[in-house]
């Protein structure tokens, strides 16, 4: 019989392998179309940190004159995360692109082990087992697909699983533990703005389901919920005021929900009834969406991003009118949601039993022309991205990926209901827990599916948990974790 150290040595390199193995067959890092402006972003904010920090000698008498200046760009895209933009600008030039599919790997299974230490026996062998096993059966889904990927989409299942974490077992944690579950779930909040809506979201949902309401520690929870929560908002203003500081340039927020209410339709009939008017901005985007293409227009990606003449619209319009429109948002939104209640809220439902659905990994693997496009508008930015073995190969294997996908996580599902059932007098403590990481799951996508556009990118990137999660909840009922926190009633 194995060592039990050498056993837990083994299932950690299995699940390791599992979790690299895209990262292993694909030869180098997958990558997004967003990814080079996460690049573009970041690299930009460390030259004007350095130009700050140690400005450029002057040019000297005699010496040669400037290069003309190109027309600057006066604003910057603050709808990415500017912690997310330089951190990963930051590895790129210390030590590759290749290390953030290994940070990647070391946040997720961070968040897994300290999940374990509560599930099951707080050794760190035995921790170490419990998170192994499930990095191994979420390697089953989504996962490696994620670990191998430029995009802070990963995190997004890191803070669903601290903070369920912290609402279930906040009495019981060490301080060491707080730290480090805190620090974790505030750096996955602020990597993208979609996590700080799902964040906002739970926070009402975790503290109603919290055993330390029971235990009159409710203010604990709500404080370093919200600190964090907080801390998120605060994080954009202070970008604002960096990038005018330092870049000389404006912090500009896309129209997101103007556009997905637009495409959904409530906000289209507004400006049907509204328009023209000079005192609503987005008339002029409305103007753009009217003509012979209009079918070709909305789409909300269309909208924000396409500069075509035949399909653009928002791009299309000056720089004044684009401020207009971001400005006018939460405005806008406010009036529609004024106007036809009903209608939004049933778009919300929709686009959120939509998302539900999507769980493809298709969009984290580039089509083969990108990385030509992305380098050409993004030169030196994006020099160190590269393709890989799945860009030529991807269109044999999606389809069959994806029925298998579905499978596990309609497997995982039952399992987890099963485990549920099994074991819910001996630990309420698993119900609660896995009540709020399947909550999460919902609540991600209501706020993808709902702000933004239902896409299998925004599905997957957490439904890798619910193979996790079965795994996890079914070693810890067969204690093979150990006995677990038990003392939190339910």
């Amino acid at each position: 019989m194995a060592h039990p150290l050498a056993a837990t040595a083994m299932l950690a390199a299995v699940a390791a392998l599992a979790s690299l193995a895209v990262y292993l067959w694909n030869g180098a890092p997958l990558f997004y179309y967003d990814t080079a402006g996460y690049l573009s972003q970041g690299h930009s904010m460390v030259d004007a940190i350095s130009q700050a920090v140690m400005p450029a000698a002057p040019v000297a008498d005699g010496g040669p004159a400037p290069a003309a200046a190109i027309a600057p760009d006066t604003s910057v895209d603050a709808s990415r995360s500017a912690v997310y933009a330089l951190a990963l600008a930051s590895l790129d030039a210390l030590a590759g692109l290749d290390a953030a599919v290994f940070v990647n790997l070391a946040l997720i299974w961070l968040a897994l082990f300290l999940a374990a230490r509560h599930l099951g026996d707080p050794g760190l062998g035995p921790a170490l087992r419990l998170s192994s096993l499930g990095l191994l059966a979420a390697s089953l889904g989504a996962l490696p697909f994620y670990v191998a990927f430029l995009m802070p989409d990963i995190l997004a299942a890191v803070m669903i699983v601290l903070l369920a974490l912290i609402f279930t077992y906040l009495p019981k944690m060490t301080r060491g533990e707080l730290l480090t579950s805190g620090a974790l779930a505030l750096a996955a909040i602020v990597a993208h703005p979609s996590h700080l809506l799902v964040a906002a979201a739970l926070l009402p949902i975790g503290l109603f389901a919290s055993p330390v309401m029971a235990q009159r520690r409710l203010w604990v929870s709500v404080a370093l919920i919200g600190l964090l929560v907080g801390v998120g908002v605060a994080e954009k203003f202070i970008f604002g005021a960096a990038v005018s500081y330092f870049e000389k340039k404006e912090a500009r927020y896309l129209p997101f929900l103007t556009a997905r209410l637009i495409v959904d339709g409530p906000g289209m009939v507004y400006l049907q009834d509204h328009c023209p008017d000079q005192a609503l901005a987005t008339c002029a985007l409305y103007d753009r969406l009217s003509g012979s293409e209009r079918e070709a227009r909305l789409f909300a990606p269309i909208i924000l991003f396409s500069a075509s003449p035949e399909t653009g619209s928002y791009r299309l319009l000056t720089d004044d009118q684009q401020q207009a429109i971001s400005q006018e948002q939460p405005a806008f939104v406010l009036s529609v949601i004024r106007d036809a209640p009903l209608a939004v809220l049933g778009t919300l439902v929709r686009n959120t039993a939509v998302q539900l659905g999507y769980y493809r990994v298709d969009m984290t693997v580039p089509d083969p022309g990108l990385l030509a496009k992305l380098q050409s508008e993004n030169g030196q930015d994006t020099a160190n991205l590269r393709n890989g073995r799945l860009v030529e190969t991807a269109l044999r294997w999606k389809a069959t990926l994806s029925r298998l996908h579905g499978l596990v996580y309609a497997l995982s599902v039952v399992a987890i209901g099963w485990s549920l059932v099994r074991t819910r007098r001996a630990r309420p403590d698993l119900r609660v827990f896995a009540g709020l990481v399947l909550t999460g799951i919902v609540v991600n996508a209501l706020v993808c599916g709902g702000v933004s556009e239902p896409a299998d990118r925004y599905g997957a990137r957490v439904m890798f948990l619910l193979p996790a999660l079965a795994a996890m909840l079914w070693a810890a009922g067969q204690r093979w974790g150990g006995q677990g926190s038990t003392a939190h009633p339910a």
